[in-house]
């Protein structure tokens, strides 16, 4: 097989046609009174319904930020990644089986909002909406319940006692085709108290690309490289330092991976994960595709303000017919590796 691949990766209301309906509602105020936030606990409840056989595997549900978080006079402003919504519980009906639990649907327990892009509440569900009724019209319904949390900070001091922020977010369901299930709009109201105790220390937030991983190779030379498929892997490639619980996202800063030729080929080619070079029992990793949008690769608890170390694995899948049918040249994409509070 006379063909060479080289991809390189560069770090640095509406309603779609479904047989599910979807909703959702707010309990959209809530008061901070001290420097370390507060948690609304019955803030955001979404609703998947619908009558007979359902089965939508791989459902997805988004949460973007329409503007700026900007108080009712102008003056000022709360960072998008302030805010994060936490799953609570799920509830409903189903047959033959029950509805899928929090832990069954694999969603994450804590995402933050970022500005210009969607965060993924459920990335890419784990279970599907299933039902197989006896009577042909039995109804579904899957009732998931978040909290919302305003993460605390010495930055609320900025504030003037009883400023209120609006911020609209926009809620949307996508089936496993990315065809749009439904979308749903919320105002969520933030008042900030006459806050009087004393302000936490500062974050200490730090993340490193070391040099043998800023420019991240994959090759395919051979035919068992398309069979197999092919990995690299960089050795203690992403480094961070913390004084506080952290997690790191990554997103392709292109949909698809290009050539100068004008070639390309979807990022969804690329799986991605971190390898804990330095050892803590309390880190979860996320293995993802790389995708346009933001998504969680590792929760981790505080390193002490001491490096954590993680080995970068990037890798394809054997067979996979985009890179088999792919012309021969050279691709290129550019990632972006962001870290934030827990």
């Amino acid at each position: 097989m006379n063909r060479h691949i080289l991809i390189i990766l560069f770090c640095t209301p509406f309603f779609g046609f479904s047989q599910v309906s979807f909703t959702s509602w707010v309990n959209s105020y809530l008061q901070i009174n001290s420097y370390n936030g507060n948690t609304n606990s019955d803030a955001y409840t979404v609703t998947f319904a619908g009558n007979g056989n359902l089965n939508v595997p791989h459902w997805k549900l988004s949460a973007r930020l329409k503007q700026n978080i900007v108080s009712e006079d102008g003056k000022f402003t709360i960072p998008s990644n302030k805010i994060s919504f936490q799953p609570i519980s799920t509830t409903g009906q189903a047959y033959p089986n029950p509805v899928p639990t929090i832990s069954q649907i694999g969603a994450p327990l804590n995402v933050f909002l970022q500005d210009n892009s969607e965060s993924f509440l459920i990335p890419n569900s784990n279970a599907p909406i299933y039902n197989n009724p006896q009577t042909p019209n039995g109804y579904y319904n899957l009732q998931l319940k978040y909290a919302l949390t305003l993460l605390g900070g010495s930055y609320l001091g900025s504030f003037p006692a009883w400023t209120r922020f609006i911020a609209p977010i926009e809620f949307t369901a996508y089936d496993q085709n990315n065809v749009i299930i439904g979308k749903m709009s919320h105002d969520f109201q933030f008042q900030i108290g006459n806050i009087t105790d004393a302000p936490p220390p500062a974050d200490i937030l730090s993340l490193k690309i070391n040099t043998n991983a800023a420019n991240g190779l994959l090759e395919f030379k051979t035919m068992q490289d398309y069979n197999n498929g092919t990995s690299v892997t960089y050795t203690d490639g992403l480094s961070v330092t913390t004084n506080s619980n952290f997690q790191i996202k990554v997103r392709s800063l292109q949909s698809n991976l290009q050539s100068a030729a004008g070639n390309s080929i979807p990022v969804e080619v690329i799986n991605l994960t971190l390898v804990p070079a330095t050892s803590n029992t309390s880190q979860r990793i996320f293995p993802i595709v790389l995708s346009a949008a933001n998504q969680t690769l590792v929760q981790g608890n505080s390193t002490n303000n001491t490096p954590y170390r993680f080995d970068i694995k990037y890798f394809t899948l054997p067979q996979d017919i985009r890179l088999i049918d792919a012309k021969s040249d050279n691709y290129t994409t550019t990632l972006q590796y962001e870290i934030t509070p827990q």
